[in-house]
């Protein structure tokens, strides 16, 4: 009796932490902070970001608090899959080995990879133009799995790193060549905001690379999805999705739709 009663109450905990956030008020968000203009924080240490607005929107529509939980990329999948957050918000791109983990809501917005590096290099994202070369990249991204998978074999090493703001630092100082990133985000943050027109932001796809980007809930939390989904679908209905979209990328269309 005892054991069958432990049974029971484990799977009563694992149930009740699957739906924790559809039957709450307060969803815990997972973000990666340094991804500016999608997700960083500002000199006060409050979040802002183009996701960030629009989470906290689609959080407003669903009548739920947002908690936005800061994490290092690579540590957004495990703290959601032990319940320390129930959904991932962070650029996050849906790809076919995620779907193995995590389930994804409808898209929030696309965006393709760059590689980016010094102009007067002339460099192309084929394992022949690196080879003997550095590759920085974020850990945990999918622009680290493509990297391994079509170039660590090719005598091209890969230098990992856990935010975007310290694969740029080294770029600019020469400890890496090369480094590969979100293409928008690139653009934005490293040769527009930071001023280096000499560096070359290359369009790249592959397979590996999927443009679309959605929030991750855990495996199990259908309700939390069917949520978020409604969110999402009101923010662009009532037209918040456009004026949050514009106060960032300007005429720019990131969202494609289903």
């Amino acid at each position: 009796m005892k054991r069958a009663s432990a049974i029971l109450l484990t799977l009563f905990s694992l149930f009740s932490a699957g739906s924790y956030a559809a039957d709450n008020n307060t969803i815990r968000i997972g973000v990666d902070a340094t991804f500016a203009p999608f997700e960083y924080k500002k000199p006060d240490g409050s979040l802002a970001g183009f996701e960030i607005d629009l989470g906290n929107a689609v959080c407003a529509e669903i009548h739920r608090k947002c908690e936005w939980v800061p994490s290092n990329f690579d540590g957004l999948i495990p703290s959601l899959n032990v319940n320390r957050i129930d959904a991932i918000m962070s650029s996050l791109g849906v790809s076919e080995k995620r779907r193995k983990q995590v389930l994804f809501t409808d898209i929030v917005w696309t965006g393709f990879s760059s590689m980016l590096s010094r102009s007067d290099l002339h460099l192309k994202a084929t394992p022949e133009s690196l080879k003997g070369k550095v590759i920085g990249v974020q850990q945990g991204t999918m622009q680290e799995n493509y990297v391994r998978e079509r170039f660590a074999k090719h005598g091209v090493q890969v230098q990992t790193y856990q935010d975007q703001d310290q694969v740029y630092a080294d770029l600019l100082n020469g400890r890496i060549d090369v480094s590969f990133q979100d293409m928008l985000q690139a653009q934005t943050k490293f040769i527009k905001q930071g001023k280096h027109s000499n560096y070359t932001n290359l369009k790249v796809e592959d397979k590996l690379l999927p443009a679309d980007s959605a929030i991750a809930i855990k495996k199990g939390n259908e309700k939390l999805v069917a949520l978020f989904n409604k969110g999402l679908k009101k923010i662009h209905e009532d037209g918040t999705y456009n004026r949050i979209q514009r106060q960032y990328f300007g005429d720019l269309n990131l969202y494609r739709g289903q």
